[in-house]
């Protein structure tokens, strides 16, 4: 049975050895991020906005990382308000 993509807008709430873990809406999804990233030298971080692809078994990767605002080194963080 082929299964429908489904994909969603989050923001990234949680990052911990290669998870992320995002909220979208009022539910948080556990992704990991694709490898395209690595080849880009680019690293998701806390505060980030993506688009994540949601799979069969409700968790999720990371398809696309959105322009980022702003951005602090330590700790890594993003669009901070």
């Amino acid at each position: 049975m082929i299964s429908e993509e489904r994909y969603q807008d989050g923001i990234i709430i949680k990052g911990i050895g290669g998870f992320y873990y995002v909220l979208c809406g009022e539910k948080v999804v556990e992704c990991r991020a694709r490898g395209a990233f690595r080849k880009k030298d680019i690293s998701p971080i806390v505060g980030d906005r993506v688009k994540i692809k949601i799979n069969d078994d409700e968790s999720g990767s990371v398809s696309e990382i959105y322009e980022r605002k702003n951005f602090l080194i330590r700790p890594g963080v993003s669009n901070v308000d």
